[in-house]
């Protein structure tokens, strides 16, 4: 297991407020140095068919999500600045009920910890210099979140936090920003900051460690970012005796991972014309993952088209490939998506992919996107989405998840996604989406049944 960092975070914490800075100093700015804020996120979600069977008596969920958090930013001087939030998410669900899991540990109401999901200090422009540093609980996410942005997968969209120290060293003259990121990922809930209420919870399979070295430039081509990075990722089991994987109340079996991964990727996003704008990231994976050579590929890339009508009207074409693994290799070419275990393109599917293999986990995988948007009104964002799904591969994460597949074909099936986005005020904001999956003959028989999302959200902020 892990060690956890107690010891240098609470040192810390105890920095924060005064390395630099004197006692009269700190006290004369402190009301002005001291930001605070909250929110309160309100969730009504209706699931259909996880698992793309309704008979099973899972398959349908319904169930409201409260979360409430509270934070204050304190900067005793411009260059030290401390970040502290505390977060509690509670859930209640209709469907299914408790005496339908096929595994204890399921609870009608559900009430998580009580935790920080933020506490990080950053010292900024050290000794004049262009270096920045964070340490400690921080949220990080590079380029459009395609492979690092959810440290804690297992709860859901709750936090997505990152136990790290990340070093940013600014190259003004060439435009080009350097990070250098360690990061390290308890299994669970228990290390410091520990939950305040003594609930500990799962939020990962594994214990992780990683390093990433990841370079942006923005003068090399005009209206142009450029991006390179090599990440390193090192996974430990959780073989805690009688585990039960708790995603906010719901039990399911989700196995851990074990091994080393290296990751070389490129991106670019490029804005050449005023009415098109390109993206596209490129990875390419080897290492060891769970006892086989890893040796794995994946792609990323968008074309957008605006009218800049006053609508905003715009379309949008996006190609997706990850390499899955082919069952006659001795090795693995299942690409992994690292840290970007979230609904980056569909928040039904992230309940389907462990048929093949875990929550959020997409792999193996070809998919074709055309979207449009348009700002119905000043408030008011609208998009449309449609994705065409196939699998690289017949194959799945483990043996015993092979019964989920047909053999018949690659098709995965078609999936449409609307989204309602409304912001009122700087206080009111809130959406609606609705996502509809036609499973294709990829799946087994009895996993060909159609699927639902449907979620309202409600955001208030102080």
């Amino acid at each position: 297991m892990i060690s956890s960092p107690s010891t240098w975070l609470t040192a810390l914490a105890a920095a924060v407020f005064s390395a630099g800075v004197s006692a009269d100093t700190q006290a004369a700015d402190a009301a002005s140095s001291f930001k605070p804020g909250a929110d309160l996120r309100l969730r009504q979600v209706f699931i259909g068919n996880v698992g793309l069977n309704d008979q099973s008596p899972i398959a349908d969920r319904t169930f409201q999500r409260y979360r409430g958090r509270l934070w204050g930013i304190y900067a005793p001087t411009d260059q030290i600045v401390g970040t502290a939030r505390l977060m509690w998410e509670g859930r209640h669900y209709n469907k299914p009920k408790e005496n339908q899991w096929p595994v204890p540990g399921f609870e009608t109401w559900y009430s998580g910890g009580l935790f920080f999901d933020l506490l990080d200090v950053a010292f900024n422009d050290i000794a004049g210099s262009p270096l920045s540093v964070k340490l400690g609980r921080q949220e990080i996410i590079l380029g459009n979140g395609w492979l690092v942005l959810e440290g804690t997968p297992l709860d859901g969209s709750r936090t997505i936090y990152f136990d790290a120290a990340r070093a940013t060293y600014q190259l003004a003259s060439i435009g080009t920003t350097l990070d250098l990121i360690y990061l390290n990922q308890d299994a669970d809930t228990g290390r410091f900051p520990s939950p305040l209420n003594g609930v500990i919870e799962d939020q990962i399979e594994q214990y992780e460690t990683g390093a990433i070295l990841y370079a942006r430039n923005k003068s090399l081509v005009k209206d142009t970012d450029l991006d390179g990075y090599l990440i390193y990722k090192s996974s430990t089991p959780d073989n805690t005796p009688g585990n039960i994987r708790v995603n906010n109340g719901a039990p399911f079996p989700s196995p851990p991972d074990s091994g080393v991964a290296y990751t070389a990727g490129v991106r670019a996003e490029s804005k050449l014309l005023p009415q098109w704008t390109l993206r596209a990231e490129a990875a390419y994976q080897w290492g060891t993952r769970n006892d086989a050579d890893l040796d794995a590929f994946g792609f990323n890339g968008r074309a957008t088209y605006s009218l800049n009508d006053p609508l905003a009207n715009r379309f949008h074409l996006g190609y997706e490939f990850l390499s899955g693994n082919d069952p006659d290799s001795n090795g693995t070419q299942a690409f992994d998506p690292l840290w970007g275990r979230w609904p980056q393109w569909s928040e039904l599917m992230i309940y389907q992919w462990p048929l093949e293999s875990r929550v959020g986990e997409a792999t193996n995988l070809s998919r074709l996107n055309l979207g449009w948007g348009i700002q119905a009104h000043p408030t008011t964002l609208v998009t449309v989405d449609y994705h065409a799904l196939w699998a690289d591969e017949m194959t799945t994460r483990t043996p015993a998840q092979l019964v989920n597949l047909s053999g018949e074909s690659h098709f995965r099936g078609h999936l449409a996604a609307v989204w309602v986005k409304t912001k009122l005020s700087k206080h009111v904001a809130g959406h609606l989406v609705a996502e509809y999956l036609w499973p294709g003959d990829y799946y087994a028989e009895n996993r060909r049944d159609e699927s639902y999302f449907v979620r309202a959200e409600l955001n208030l902020t102080w």
